[in-house]
């Protein structure tokens, strides 16, 4: 009985657990109504943060001159995100259907400044116009640049955080608005143009997890696509991963998690980078690739982002075809893990892991992250138009516009709840199982010693018997005490001993 109770704490009970415990990650991880996880999907409550961070140039006429541009970094500008999930419906191949809706709510006791306050930025609008026009014959080019000009276009211009998010009315495109309309483009720029609290990201459809857990939460549509079409080979166009709420439960280290975001046009892998702690709980820290912004050239896999034309240096991807053919480049911010070139052309960057890393930490049972600094830094490609006076002799680069991070950390109530769902009951499960080996010791020890003694005694008895049994019939004693008997009665008879028993 006692090594059968050492066994179980050894063996079962830990295989108890672990059954225990896929069982209720199982009916807990699913989007269905009746699901624990889908109130917090379709209405998050977890406090979310987005902190924009902008690049101030110091030496705008040497920058036009062939200078490098000397930036400073001015930021946080932070705003409360809140999501809601609009027109959300269950569909019956197993997927869900929502309208992701982004609020955002300017928090100032987490900003530098307010609103309102101005850099000296880039002229996005104007340089990617410029950029446009460089394969046009001198004339056109000479033409656009006194249109530039009688707008009062530069290539810096002071604008307020609030112009710089939530638009502002840009010239040059008021006027091709007029002449020239383009779908998508209006007669405002900003980074933010027409997200703040609109359906302007699209429905998105993805798998509810309840026939396949693997696929829970990836994206099976994406505006009623199940690609994309705007890259140059079917695999970089493939929608792969989830939104970054959530991956499937019992994730394995090795794995990469694909998150897709429409922002992105494309899927972004992460992969495992350490252990590590959040708040007393064990989660696993994955980050976004270096590879992510690799060229098809250092990475084959990604020759299908970039055409001739657009493949940056490694760590930047141009979005050429995902913004109306803007020569617009995502990157890590201030080109962390990028080619050297690309900060050589700039002063005043300076990466920094901890500041700029894309990341998320992932308690891997359940699949969700529990900390996530989603962080992106958006660029602008330059170079010099001739024709085009506005560019000046600018060199040609990569010219950080800003960067921004959403940063979520989950509330202590979770914490809690993780503590009693599975840290407690893992205590439990330790206490039994050593409960039980402690027990079952108890029990075989006192049976060990008797068995030992047992066997002890019987090899004393047995090794006695042996010793009985190679006895020699006359030992030296019998000897003479058989001597002594037999001088006695020839003694008493008067006869005398033969000689043999004389002489001795």
């Amino acid at each position: 009985m006692g090594i059968i109770l050492i066994i179980s704490g050894a063996v079962a009970m830990p295989l108890i657990y672990d059954a225990m415990i896929k069982v209720v990650v199982d009916d807990m991880m699913q989007l269905t109504p009746s699901s624990p996880i889908y109130d917090e999907w379709a209405n998050p409550t977890v406090p979310l943060l987005s902190k924009f961070y902008f690049f101030e140039v110091q030496n705008p006429d040497e920058v036009i001159n062939g200078d490098k541009p000397a930036l400073v970094e001015r930021g946080p500008y932070s705003y409360k995100l809140i999501v809601k999930r609009a027109n959300v419906t269950s569909n019956a191949n197993g997927t869900i259907s929502s309208i992701p809706v982004y609020t955002y709510v300017f928090d100032r006791e987490k900003s530098v400044g307010d609103e309102s306050d101005t850099f000296l930025s880039i002229n996005m609008p104007m340089t990617s116009t410029a950029y446009m026009m460089k394969d046009e014959s001198r004339f056109v080019k000479q033409s656009m640049s006194l249109v530039l000009e009688a707008l009062g276009e530069s290539m810096f211009k002071r604008l307020s955080v609030a112009d710089l998010l939530w638009g502002y009315d840009e010239p040059l495109f008021e006027l091709v608005e007029k002449f020239f309309p383009i779908p998508g483009v209006g007669s405002q720029f900003g980074f933010l143009l027409g997200y703040n609290g609109t359906d302007i990201n699209g429905m998105f459809t993805v798998y509810d997890g309840v026939a396949n857990k693997s696929k829970l939460n990836h994206v099976n549509r994406w505006k009623g696509q199940t690609e994309l079409d705007m890259w140059y080979t079917p695999e970089a166009n493939m929608m792969n991963g989830t939104d970054g709420m959530m991956w499937h439960p019992f994730v394995e280290q090795n794995e990469t998690l694909p998150l897709f975001h429409q922002d992105y046009c494309r899927t972004m892998p992460y992969i495992y980078k350490e252990d590590q702690m959040f708040k007393g709980i064990p989660l696993k820290r994955y980050y976004l690739a270096p590879f992510a912004y690799e060229n098809g050239t250092t990475y084959p896999p990604n020759k299908g982002f970039c055409n001739e034309e657009t493949c940056a240096p490694a760590g930047i991807q141009r979005m050429d075809p995902c913004r109306f053919g803007s020569p617009m480049g995502l990157s890590n911010p201030h080109f962390l893990y990028a080619d050297p070139w690309l900060s050589d052309q700039i002063t005043g960057l300076n990466p920094d892991v901890e500041k700029h890393e894309n990341y998320f930490l992932l308690e891997p049972k359940m699949g969700m992250p529990y900390t996530m600094r989603m962080r992106l830094q958006i660029n602008m490609y330059i170079e010099n138009v001739g024709g085009i006076k506005q560019m000046g002799n600018v060199r040609t680069m990569y010219y950080p516009a800003i960067w921004f991070a959403q940063e979520v950390d989950v509330p202590d109530d979770v914490i809690k709840s993780y503590r009693l769902g599975f840290q407690l009951t893992g205590l439990i499960v330790d206490i039994m199982k050593y409960a039980m080996i402690v027990i079952g010791s108890l029990m075989v020890i006192p049976a060990s010693i008797a068995l030992v003694n047992t066997c002890y005694t019987k090899h004393q008895n047995k090794s006695s018997e042996l010793d009985e049994e190679k006895k020699p019939l006359l030992t030296n004693e019998s000897r003479r005490d058989n001597h002594s008997n037999i001088t006695s009665v020839y003694a008493e008879d008067g006869k005398e001993m033969p000689g043999i028993l004389s002489e001795s």
